[in-house]
């Protein structure tokens, strides 16, 4: 703040710095010092050749990454997604963050882990920079004291936990940019400025704005807003003429927004018209708001410094004991640096915040508009944290004040009381580490986060602290001046190396091999070979066929001794176990790694605005009970492959599953995937291989079915299983070897027990060999550590029908299809109030000719008029031509596309061009071209009153 003001910091007489601080006068040399200790604290990410490989960088933003990536070196805005979900928008989704301007350079130079680990290094720097200018222009602050501020914001630990959500750090890096943006505002000077006056702060807070936004993380853009507002409120109102300049404070941040708002209109109509469609219309319901809130009794186990182990990363807000007396200084100083109070207090209210379902207030809060959108109020900690190196600055800027010259028994007194309140505080948080262990009875923890008893090395590297601290801060209260500037630099380096020590259990430290990407496992080659037609006995067309991946991730591959052999010394313990994480993801192909080879699938993973509430209400027909998926991943819901007609229906031929469920019985091995219960007209067996058997074992819970055998010599055996060991498992036995061309599990006798079988195996008796069988219509075509099977019954992509039925809304066509009798393949029931009836009947096909994200080109040949079903999501934006002549696309389905299409010959094609997208790029071009012509009168204006 200016002198005027009243907010000037001490210290910052050029005559009071030393030479290294003189020499700090360039920018960028501070940029420099910035980026030295960011490469410093992330050396392994920057220089190892390890990535990250964990969580949501590893499941989210790497196959978004490469997709964008791809799209954008193909020279393609890539709109639409149709590799999850059954198709959904990409660009909308704004967490790709296509359009963010600082992606495109690091997707164009590197492969995609890497980009992230440089996107991870650029944004930390300029979070860095961002909290020196804010210190510098909102506090007065010298160049030595507002570099320690970037350096706490920076490397701290709030903000290096959030490594790994890469969009969530994008938005976070330009935070503190607002607040020195908006700093000439609050100047004094500004009292009767005019909106020329204005201007800049408005352009400027406008881009950052911007950024933000399309950066992708419409949370941190939301918490920033409410936080500059909040900011801007404790200022004015400790000014002469409150409501006068609250109100033109709130008009800049307004016009900054709407600026903010056309430049980013390419990404935000998208998003609006996405939000729309998204089960998040309306609004999270309350307790989803308050999940994730900062919990009471872990606040010790986030603020102390973590030497002992990871930590759930939303939590995480320590900073060096060190910080937080220097804070404590920062924060006594408010009624002699005015500047700082509206820090105070930004800090206590959005603390208060983050504690989310643990503040009476955010019960009121989470139900307002805005709010209401999104989870973890833990988040409110990002503006904290600044606050915070913002006050440890001041803090420290002072001592070293007094150090200097000034030693007043005032000043004396206004600095060790503010250090004795921080020693008491610090003791009661250690305290607390230990008690917080004792209630967690009371006020129980979420899974994400559990207690954990701080161990000697954290308890003894807090004292080493605390006694170097308080050595530190006497000799800058008694000793001569010289001694005492020395104390003050050496209070710097003693931060800097707590952080360091501390940062070595944050995820950033926690990398693997960049084979743990780049490695393809056999399912993935096989599902890649499978879509690219070089597989045998393959039904190929223009688009691959979908997957569903029901399989959990614990399992061991079985290849974990080579794994083992092959990265020994090269990797640690913590560095193989999350490549061996990796291998299983890759295994099971979790959502959303195939979005990296292209390959379809049923289901997805996002915690934004997908999936889309079509999506999800279509899942509650395979989803069991009022089980309901909020992310759009199935796998944890689903048991056992659902019921076939509808795996059918989403174009799923393709199940992947581990073996965890299977089992060994007398030295046979039971694949135990695909449990059966006969129907009126039983239940084949799929794909009988060529092999010679005595006998069929099964397992069964209750009665077993009787069984009958079809050979080759047309002979046809019905036999009754006969119990072979315990309660469950039973055999028939051949009247002879044979090798069996059909097996049939017939319907059960009235009255039998829960008649059914689990699992079906063909034994040789001679040699005790066998051959596990599987149920139609599942054949299994891949066996290694983890099983794929095909589904023969799936319906191809594109298909004509002639039955359909009408319903009015949504929800109804859902219960419609509940109905036993629907049958997807033959049948469809349409969202509409009637319109065109069903044929008697009719014979068609449809062949996709073409198939790309943004255009699918279907022939069709009917007989008679039908419904062409498309099996992709429908969505606004999507367009369809019958022979070049427009035509309406009917939701068919509950998700997927129908149109109505005349018998004969006919060439379809579907196009994406939304609406959104192309009215948004001619705002946001309207908006550039608005900044730079504002920005060029303003140095226009300027260069003219430089003028003599």
């Amino acid at each position: 703040m200016s002198r005027a003001d009243g907010g000037r910091a001490p210290g910052r007489s050029p005559a009071r710095d030393d030479r290294f601080a003189l020499a700090m006068k360039s920018p960028f040399l501070v940029v420099a010092i910035l980026a030295m200790l960011v490469l410093f604290f992330f050396a392994k990410l920057a220089f190892s050749g390890q990535i990250l490989a964990r969580g949501d960088t590893f499941l989210y933003f790497y196959p978004y990454w490469q997709v964008a990536a791809d799209a954008l070196g193909s020279g393609r805005v890539p709109l639409w997604n149709p590799d999850i979900f059954m198709g959904a928008p990409l660009l909308a989704n704004s967490q790709a963050g296509f359009f963010y301007p600082l992606n495109w350079p690091v997707w164009l130079l590197f492969s995609t882990p890497y980009a992230v680990s440089a996107s991870i290094l650029l944004h930390v720097t300029i979070a860095g920079c961002g909290a020196y200018l804010a210190a510098r222009r909102t506090l007065d602050l010298g160049r030595l004291a507002a570099l320690l501020a970037g350096a706490l914001f920076a490397l701290g630990g709030y903000l290096t936990a959030q490594v790994e959500h890469v969009n969530q750090l994008q938005g976070m890096a330009w935070l503190p940019w607002q607040f020195a943006a908006l700093a000439p505002l609050v100047a004094s000077e500004s009292r009767n400025r005019s909106w020329r006056g204005y201007l800049p702060v408005i352009l400027a807070t406008g881009v950052l704005f911007a950024l933000q936004l399309l950066a992708g993380h419409t949370q941190t853009t939301f918490i920033t807003g409410v936080a500059l507002a909040i900011w801007l409120v404790f200022h004015a109102a400790r000014k002469p003429g409150r409501a006068g300049k609250l109100m033109r404070y709130l008009f800049v941040l307004v016009a900054s927004v709407m600026l903010a708002a056309m430049l980013a209109a390419v990404q935000l109509l998208p998003t609006l018209e996405l939000t729309g469609q998204s089960s998040r219309q309306g609004g999270l319901l309350l307790n989803e708001v308050l999940s994730f809130s900062w919990h009471p009794l872990l606040l010790a186990q986030a603020i102390l410094p973590n030497y002992s182990g990871a930590f759930y990363t939303e939590y995480v807000f320590y900073v060096p004991l060190t910080a937080i007396a220097l804070a404590m200084v920062g924060a006594w100083s408010w009624r002699k640096y005015p500047a700082a109070a509206p820090w105070l207090w930004l800090s206590i209210v959005t603390i208060i915040l983050a504690f989310g379902r643990f503040t009476p207030a955010y019960y009121l809060l989470g139900r307002l508009p805005g709010f209401d959108l999104f989870r973890a109020p833990a988040r409110w900690l990002a503006v904290a944290a600044l606050a915070v190196a913002l006050l440890a600055a001041l803090g420290w800027q002072r001592l070293r004040r007094y150090a200097d010259s000034e030693r007043l028994p005032d000043e004396r007194r206004a600095i060790i009381l503010p250090l004795v309140c921080a020693g008491i505080g610090i003791a009661l948080l250690i305290l607390w580490r230990f008690v917080a262990g004792r209630l967690i009875g009371l006020v129980p923890l979420g899974s994400e986060a559990p207690y954990t008893a701080p161990d000697p090395r954290a308890l003894l590297l807090w004292l080493i602290e605390l006694v170097l601290a308080g050595l530190l801060f006497r000799a800058i209260l008694s000793a001569e001046s010289a001694r005492a500037r020395e104390a003050a630099f050496e209070l710097l380096v003693l931060s800097m190396a707590v952080m360091w020590l501390s940062s070595r259990a944050l995820p950033y430290n926690q990398l693997t091999t960049a084979e743990a990407y780049f490695d393809l496992r056999p399912p993935q080659a096989r599902l890649i070979a499978t879509a690219n037609c070089v597989v045998p006995d393959t039904v190929c067309n223009a688009s691959p066929d979908r997957f569903l991946s029901l399989s959990k991730i614990f399992f061991d591959p079985g290849d974990t001794a080579e794994i083992e052999s092959n990265f020994a010394g090269r990797l640690d313990a913590a560095a193989l176990y999350d490549y061996l994480v990796a291998v299983k993801h890759k295994e099971v192909l979790s959502p959303n790694l195939s979005m990296i080879h292209d390959l379809p699938a049923i289901d997805g993973f996002d915690g934004g605005l997908l999936p889309l509430r079509a999506y999800t209400e279509l899942m509650s027909l395979i989803l069991p009970g009022e089980a309901s998926t909020t992310d759009g991943r199935l796998r944890e819901y689903l048991t056992a492959a659902p019921e076939a007609r509808w795996i059918s229906l989403f174009n799923g031929r393709y199940l992947i599953t581990d073996k965890t469920g299977d089992s060994w019985r007398e030295g046979v091995f039971f694949d135990r995937q695909h449990p059966a219960r006969p129907a009126s007209d039983g239940i084949a067996v799929a794909d009988i291989p060529d092999y010679e058997a005595t006998e069929l074992w099964l397992i069964a819970q209750g009665s077993p079915p009787p069984v009958e055998v079809a050979t080759s010599q047309s002979a046809v055996w019905q036999l009754t299983p006969a119990l072979l060991s315990g309660s469950d498992l039973y055999r028939v036995i051949f009247p002879a070897p044979v090798v069996p061309e059909a097996i049939t599990l017939l319907p059960c006798p009235e009255g039998s027990n829960a008649c059914g079988a689990e699992a079906l195996t063909l034994v040789d008796g001679r040699d005790k060999t066998f051959q596990p069988l599987t149920f139609a219509p599942y054949r299994l075509i891949h066996s290694g550590d983890v099983k794929i099977y095909e589904n023969t019954a799936a319906l191809p992509r594109a298909f004509m029908v002639y039955d359909w039925q009408w319903a009015s809304d949504p929800a109804t066509v859902i219960e419609q299809m509940r109905d036993p009798d629907f049958d997807p393949a033959s049948s469809a029931v349409i969202v509409g109030d009637g319109g065109q009836n069903p044929p008697l009947g009719g014979n068609g096909t449809a062949e996709i000719v073409r198939y790309l994200p943004e255009q699918v080109s279907v022939r069709v040949t009917s007989d008679e008029p039908g419904l062409l079903v498309l099996g992709d999501a429908n969505y606004p934006g999507w367009t369809v031509a019958i022979d070049g002549l427009p035509a309406e696309i009917r939701q068919v389905d509950g998700l997927f596309r129908g149109i109505f299409v005349p018998a004969g010959e006919h060439a379809v094609e579907f196009r994406f061009r939304p609406i959104t997208f192309s009215r948004g790029a001619v705002v946001s071009l309207s908006g550039l071209l608005l900044l730079i012509g504002l920005a060029a009168w303003l140095a226009i204006e300027r260069r003219g009153a430089d003028r003599p």
